[in-house]
């Protein structure tokens, strides 16, 4: 997992990002860090009474957010 700043063009002046080791480059506003094996390469699910569901990429891990 790389952090990079400036990834993409965004209202902000510098938005950064997360590139995996699978390429994708990943908004931190949008994801969350897995908590099993800590990359940020995860998938929102949906969401049950204000928490967020979460599945890593990398190890499959099922997490909430918060916790």
């Amino acid at each position: 997992m790389l952090w990079t700043q400036n990834a993409w063009e965004a209202a902000t002046p510098a938005t950064a990002a997360f590139l995996c080791q699978n390429g994708h480059v990943l908004d931190p506003a949008t994801t969350r860090q897995c908590p099993a094996c800590g990359v940020h390469d995860t998938v929102m699910l949906g969401e049950v009474a204000g928490r967020q569901q979460f599945q890593c990429s990398r190890c499959g891990e099922p997490f909430m957010f918060p916790r």
